[in-house]
């Protein structure tokens, strides 16, 4: 149906007894088409080529900007062109986000555009864990489109029950999986699995896991400089971390802390871990304060962080009545 041709002017042509009459730029790569069949299938597309044409040229051209960009247009192309609507879990989104855009014709049938992208999503991506996080991952090119249109909240929706509803003997099996989203879509996971009521200590155990995969207590650079990059991260980290006291351990909250201030990470961030740690200690955590603060890994809490714990642990457990 279509030849394509590779050159420096990335031109892709379809084939047809009648000469293409339109040509559409889209990410550097320009498409000859049709205007009758673009008309006919996206009143979107419709209006460009009116908007376009004149008398004097039988040939209008224009520039397209779409979600995806050329290889979404490709897709949607061929199926305009009567080709099946090739769809996988990694272009779906960004199709369907198109699909928004072009596919506005006053006859929606089941075998528009929408229609079949929006069956698909629905049949072969959601019912699935890895089908729907490439689609997930995918948006993040086109995020505020996807976010537009809610597709992004659709797929963390789907993978937040997932993950709260699937039997498994390993609480940490999706793990891994979530560290291969950027720090946004991570962040507005975890917030979604708070929302509908998951495990608060396997949310944190999660958090923590992202945050290895960073290795936010290595040393500093040659230059004795610690990354900005490290320092924004373990502070959004602190902040993931659930609100329930004993959700992520004493132990752990100290490593954070330490880190934190090594990282110099801002005041909100480091109030935050002592508060927590100071609100859990039992017994004797006191001790084990004391104890974790004497070893290298941890020796930079300082007397002012322990004064502040030791202050948060007496407001929390021997407040007096007035």
């Amino acid at each position: 149906m279509d030849s394509v041709h590779c050159k420096s002017n990335q031109t892709r042509k379809y084939s047809s007894p009648i000469m293409p009459d339109v040509l559409i730029e889209v990410s550097g790569y320009t498409f000859h088409m049709h205007k009758a069949l673009l008309a006919n299938n996206s009143l979107y597309l419709r209006r460009l080529i009116q908007e376009h044409s004149d008398e004097e040229n039988d040939v209008c051209a224009f520039k397209l900007d779409i979600p995806g960009g050329a290889a979404t247009f490709k897709v949607i192309a061929k199926y305009f062109y009567g080709q099946n609507l090739e769809l996988t879990s990694s272009n779906i989104i960004p199709v369907l986000c198109a699909a928004y855009l072009l596919d506005k014709t006053d006859n929606y049938t089941r075998k528009s555009l929408i229609s079949q992208a929006e069956r698909f999503l629905f049949k072969e991506i959601f019912p699935y864990w890895k089908e729907t996080l490439e689609a997930l991952i995918s948006c993040e090119d086109i995020l505020s489109h996807a976010d537009e249109v809610d597709l992004v909240s659709a797929c963390l929706v789907s993978l937040a029950y997932k993950v709260t509803t699937q039997k498994s003997q390993y609480p940490d099996w999706w793990f891994e999986d979530v560290c291969s989203l950027n720090l946004h879509l991570f962040k507005r996971f975890v917030k979604v699995l708070g929302a509908i009521g998951h495990d608060p200590a396997n949310v944190s155990n999660a958090v923590i896991y992202y945050a290895n995969g960073y290795d936010l207590g290595s040393d500093p650079n040659s230059s004795g400089v610690w990354s900005q990059e490290k320092r924004k991260l373990l502070e959004e980290m602190v902040y993931l971390l659930p609100t329930q006291k004993g959700a992520t351990s004493t132990k752990l909250l100290l490593g954070m802390l330490s880190s934190s201030i090594m990282l110099n990470a801002n005041m909100k961030c480091i109030e935050i871990l002592e508060k927590k740690i100071g609100a859990q200690l039992e017994g004797g955590g006191l001790v084990m304060l004391l104890v974790t603060n004497s070893k290298d890994k941890c020796r930079q809490l300082g007397t002012g962080s322990i004064k502040r714990i030791i202050e948060h642990f007496v407001d929390e457990h021997y407040t007096i009545p007035v």
